[in-house]
């Protein structure tokens, strides 16, 4: 498959409203979109992509299980398949906490802390994604801003981000093994 016209794009799945992180990946590593949706939004958003390596990031608790089995059936009625060799819309599994723990060699700190977020996002980061550096958080922190209790929050992936990206970088992986 002819990677310059291939999206990669991760799920992460958590509860509420708007249960799906989706982020998706070019060629470049450049990030193309990176949202949370509801599950009919979700799939309207890949509707919009003609080929597409969907990397999906299933969840433990009982709760997220029922919404991921649903979505496992809406994408497979939407065209994806896990065929990797024929589909233009194809579908894997991947563990985000895996691909983290290959990333640099060890556990990583846990994924919803402070420093666990920033870890991901410099793992992320290193690995070539197009994203902002996650030390620039640090050079926001003042004197002044710890004394108002001002934390540049807007510089930091949430958790779910951090995992979806990581999905979508998984399924660049597939495609783009690095030796």
């Amino acid at each position: 498959m002819h990677t310059d016209h291939l999206i990669f794009a991760g799920v992460d799945i958590t509860s509420g409203r708007e249960p799906v992180t989706l982020a998706a990946l070019g060629s470049d590593l450049n990030v193309l979109f990176l949202e949370r949706y509801d599950l009919s939004g979700a799939l309207s958003r890949f509707g919009q992509q003609e080929h597409i390596l969907l990397a999906t990031n299933p969840q433990s608790s009982k709760n997220r299980n029922g919404v991921y089995a649903l979505f496992k059936k809406k994408i497979a009625r939407a065209g994806f398949r896990s065929d990797l060799k024929s589909a233009r819309r194809q579908w894997i599994e991947t563990n985000a906490g895996d691909c983290f723990r290959r990333l640099i060699g060890r556990s990583p700190l846990a994924r919803r802390t402070l420093e666990g977020r920033i870890q991901r996002a410099l793992i992320l980061y290193d690995q070539g994604l197009q994203i902002a550096d996650p030390m620039d958080f640090f050079e926001e922190i003042t004197r002044h801003h710890m004394m108002l209790g001002e934390f540049p929050n807007e510089l930091l992936y949430s958790a779910s981000q951090l995992d979806a990206l990581s999905a979508a970088y998984s399924a660049w992986m597939m495609v783009n093994e690095r030796g």
